[in-house]
């Protein structure tokens, strides 16, 4: 069986997410979609629109054979991060054949010559770019900057969209898998989600509001009953963050107020959006340095469902397999400090979405089966 290996968030799933799944099958002639998948919380530092359940479900009914989360330590995190969790989940389950992804490119021989050239010159960059932090210009302008200094015929343009810098982070981490995208169509991903977002807003604003509401609350709590130093080591925070959203929290009323008193030229909103997630879910540096990946199964149909069967009888995977929390959280308990951030993910998205804590619970929920 061809295999292909997704990474999205499906927040929510729109036809960008279709015709990548249809796109990438067809192109390589798979047979099985494997995808990984963002949990309560996504990469931009806000609560999904639906819970992850419910997400996964909807991936399944439109394509995707096999569902599995991916860890809020490397989902609410920047590129890096992000790309290096999901990429070793995937290939943990040892016979994944393709990644595939959508990019502003399109082009992998572009891409890949462009991280060989990031890969040959990683320490003048990073010298170049933290000198450049310093003197006040964000990260991304900061790296831009350092490449074309190296390399003034450099396409800036593949380290400064969004999705050919996630591309260039995926094919850094690849091992086993082999790299395969497909140019984004039209209005990128992040657009069309976007414009999405707002519609659910305009078509349900009480929904919405209170969640964003519920979510603030939730932040302000924790920021008041966190030391200074505890929240300088979450793991987005450092240089007088922790100290300025102690300051900052009593003059507002709203996360977007809160984002807009902190955020500068250095640190953008997207920046210190994540940065407040992880804040409400206590992701320090340490925790994101023993951070341990893992499948934990979401959803999946009947070819989904005959794909792991045979892996598991091959014991091809070379992460642990979870499809009940309460039956296997203990057989592993190195990936337990991660694990244990998602349980709190769910918990704290029910109580930002008004779900029973008990009925939506992690320990409750299970994979939805599709046919």
């Amino acid at each position: 069986m061809t295999s292909i290996g997704i990474i999205g968030e499906y927040n929510p799933f729109h036809q960008g997410h279709a015709y990548l799944i249809d796109k990438a099958a067809k192109e390589v002639s798979a047979d099985v979609v494997v995808s990984v998948m963002s949990g309560d919380f996504t990469q931009r530092g806000t609560p999904a629109v639906y819970d992850k359940w419910e997400r996964a479900k909807t991936a399944v009914q439109n394509g995707i054979n096999v569902i599995a989360e991916l860890p809020a330590v490397y989902a609410c995190n920047n590129a890096e991060y992000f790309a290096r969790g999901a990429v070793q989940i995937l290939e943990g389950f040892g016979c994944i054949d393709y990644l595939a992804f959508g990019s502003e490119s399109g082009d992998i021989d572009a891409l890949q010559s462009a991280r060989a050239f990031m890969d040959s010159h990683q320490q003048e960059i990073d010298q170049r770019t933290a000198e450049l932090l310093r003197h006040g210009n964000s990260y991304p302008k900061a790296r831009a900057i350092a490449v074309h200094e190296l390399d003034p015929s450099f396409d800036s343009d593949l380290i400064s969209q969004p999705n050919n810098i996630l591309a260039l982070e995926y094919l850094k981490n690849l091992r086993k898998m082999k790299p395969l995208t497909i140019k984004r169509r039209g209005d990128s991903y992040h657009e069309s989600a976007t414009r999405l977002r707002e519609e659910l807003r305009e078509n349900d604003p009480e929904r919405y509001g209170s969640m964003e509401q519920a979510y603030f609350s939730l932040i302000s709590a924790r920021i008041l009953t966190s030391r200074n130093d505890e929240l300088e080591s979450i793991f987005s925070a450092g240089e007088g963050l922790g100290n300025k959203m102690k300051n900052e929290i009593r003059y507002v009323s709203s996360t977007e107020q809160l984002i807009e008193r902190i955020k500068s030229k250095a640190y953008t909103r997207t920046r210190i959006s994540r940065l407040l997630t992880q804040v409400l879910l206590g992701i320090d540096s340490e925790t994101v340095a023993n951070a341990k990946p893992y499948i934990r199964l979401l959803g999946l149909d009947d070819v989904g469902a005959k794909f792991i069967k045979n892996m598991k009888k091959s014991e091809r995977n070379t992460v642990p397999f979870i499809t009940n929390i309460n039956r296997e959280k203990d057989d592993y308990p190195y990936i337990l400090p991660t694990l244990e951030k998602d349980i709190l993910s769910s918990d704290l998205y029910n109580i930002i979405a008004g779900n029973d804590l008990y009925d939506y619970s992690d320990y409750i929920e299970s994979p939805y089966i599709g046919l």
